[in-house]
């Protein structure tokens, strides 16, 4: 449990009239650096920067500490539908290209964000996405650039030290156990008879872009989750820290206050108040000696921004904002992993449903669990993935090409597009019947060409932003989901082949390109992995609009950074988490080597 009491923003904060001009003096709350967001990357910002005995820092989080056991169990902490999850949910704008659907966006509130609330997958993505970002102008950024801050930040409990693994940081992480049950077996000869490779360390360096693997998960030798906030703000840090490390939960920022020296802007500080609008008697300021870093997610900070008068100039206008900067990069450029869920009817003691149709088997369970940290609660809902680069596979969903030249993960074009995620539960934004077992092959497009919006819905900072995923806007999207389509169902064809009962339950009425094209808009979904609102790049303007540079300074603002999954140039080829906590030891090593 977090040994420092939730401090309130009157304790961190100079109450002020709202809105009204801030007269700078001595009495001031001021901090050398003002963290806004305290989840994936803000808790790791925080405890890098704080590490400096002569730096304070103030960490502003809008959701609470809230750290219960119960969102410490990896399988019970991961049910974001839970009525005590710490996950909030609101509603996209249409999918203009998916049948005008509404889908539900998501995100955590929480002392460490969505570390708390997710998977918990520790994949680092491949050499070529890293190297595609230093090619689009971003110095620094490349994978031999990086590695060495996932190697700072990890402890990994299963595989060896290594020149890219390693088992001092504070950020646990175990392999999942290879599935050794009927269906994981059958699936398993279904995948190797396509000719995709099983691979010992998803994270290695030089896996092939095909490949099948266990995955590793943040989970600690204690079988809890290891989100963030107990990785890198846990209870020692914060008691030993207490005087320099500042963190107000339950507290929202409605604007970063910039003002014009020199003909230049430079941000001195947040305006913030209690996030509960009934306690909100009044706004306080805190002002930074040195910087300001938004952390708030790719959803958060572009909205920040927005509302402080960075911005697309004719928005803030439509919204009365006052724009300081026209910036139209913000909030614009919006990438996602889009998931199609293709299901199959399983026996129910394959399935995770057995906990919800079995009382006695989830009493067991629990216990198991309690007594042993041992058992299905402890385990995460998706143990195992496969990627696979389309272009590759025949018309007969086979591995057509194998040359490593074709499977050289450090150039940018041979990443994968594709990945299954293996998951024995239902999938679909939709409740099926309990009783069914269920089990799921998420095909999920991890290259997206299709782009979306951030913005905002009004002035008000407690409004949730308008999310405009924008899936489906390129058509060539279609492309690779529908060649994932076939290969899932060659795979389902190829299980049952084996003697196993693999029925199909939610897939296209045909195999035609437009029976599987219509299938994808009625069941496509968001995988709630958000990045590129506030991308990194050369310049504000040009071929390429950026938000911030390659050091994540944001274009012509002075004491102003971004640090989340927004400044990602492209998303990644793979799930993002392990990457947003690089991007914030990447930041706090050049935040400190400018001192």
């Amino acid at each position: 449990m977090h040994a420092v009491r939730d401090l309130l923003p009157e304790d961190v904060g100079t109450p002020v009239v709202a809105g009204g001009p801030v007269l700078m003096h001595p009495d001031i709350s001021t901090y050398d650096y003002i963290i806004v967001g305290g989840g994936t990357s803000g808790c790791v910002l925080a405890s890098r920067l704080s590490e400096d005995n002569d730096v304070s820092v103030l960490l502003i989080e809008q959701g609470p500490i809230a750290d219960t056991w119960m969102s410490r169990v990896p399988l019970l902490s991961s049910n974001i539908y839970d009525k005590d999850s710490l996950a909030v949910r609101w509603w996209s704008l249409p999918l203009r290209e998916a049948n005008n659907r509404f889908v539900e966006i998501m995100r955590g509130e929480a002392l460490g964000g969505t570390t708390r609330i997710n998977g918990m997958l520790y994949t680092r993505g491949y050499p070529g996405d890293y190297n595609r970002w230093r090619d689009l102008g971003n110095p620094g950024w490349g994978y031999e650039d990086l590695e060495q801050y996932f190697v700072k930040s990890e402890s990994t409990r299963d595989h060896p030290a290594s020149s890219y693994r390693a088992k001092h940081g504070p950020w646990f992480n175990q392999q999942c156990a290879t599935p050794s049950d009927e269906l994981s077996s059958h699936i398993s000869r279904a995948i190797a008879r396509i000719g995709i490779e099983r691979v010992a360390d998803l994270n290695a360096p030089n896996i092939p872009a095909a490949c099948t693997a266990a995955l590793d998960v943040v989970i600690d030798e204690k079988s809890q989750r290891c989100s963030t906030d107990r990785a890198f703000l846990p209870r020692e840090v914060t008691l030993e820290r207490q005087a320099r490390l500042k963190i107000c939960p339950n507290a929202i920022v409605s604007r970063v206050l910039l003002a014009e020296t020199g003909g230049e802007l430079r941000a001195n500080g947040i305006y913030f108040e209690a996030t509960d609008k009934r306690r909100a008697k009044d706004t306080y300021f805190a002002t930074a000696r040195r910087e300001v870093i938004l952390c708030a997610g790719a959803l958060g900070s572009p909205q920040v921004l927005m509302l402080s008068g960075l911005g697309p100039k004719e928005h803030l206008q439509e919204k009365h904002i006052p724009v300081l900067r026209d910036m139209p990069a913000v909030g614009s450029y919006l990438q996602d992993h889009v998931g199609v869920p293709v299901d199959f009817e399983v026996p129910l003691s394959d399935s995770l449903h057995e906990l919800q149709v079995r009382p006695f088997k989830a009493v067991v369970e629990f216990l198991k669990y309690l007594l042993t940290g041992s058992g299905r609660l402890s385990r995460p809902l998706q143990s195992w993935s496969t990627f696979i680069p389309t272009h590759l596979l025949d018309d007969d969903c086979v591995l057509s090409n194998q040359e490593s030249s074709t499977l050289d993960t450090s150039l940018p074009d041979n990443r994968p597009d594709i990945e299954l995620m293996h998951l024995p539960n239902n999938c679909t934004d939709t409740e099926d019947n309990p009783v069914k077992g269920i089990y799921t092959f998420l095909l999920t497009l991890v290259r997206p060409i299709s782009q979306g919006t951030v913005r905002l819905a009004t002035m008000n900072p407690r409004a949730r932003p308008d999310v405009d995923l924008g899936f489906l806007t390129n058509p060539e999207d279609y492309v690779p989901l529908r060649k994932g389509v076939r290969l899932i169902r060659r795979i389902g064809e190829s299980v049952r082949e084996q003697g196993y009962i693999f029925q199909e339950n939610r897939t296209p009425q045909g195999d035609r390109d437009e029976d599987i094209d219509r299938f994808i808009r009625a069941h496509i979904r968001t995988c709630f992995h958000f990045t590129s609102t506030c991308r990194m790049g050369i310049a504000v303007d040009g071929e390429r609009p950026s938000v911030v540079d390659a050091e994540l300074k944001v274009h012509g603002v002075r004491g102003l950074r971004v640090c989340d999954t927004s400044v990602f140039p492209e998303i990644i080829a793979s799930h993002t988490m392990a990457p947003a906590v690089v991007v914030a030891e990447k930041c706090a090593a050049l935040m400190k080597s400018a001192l």
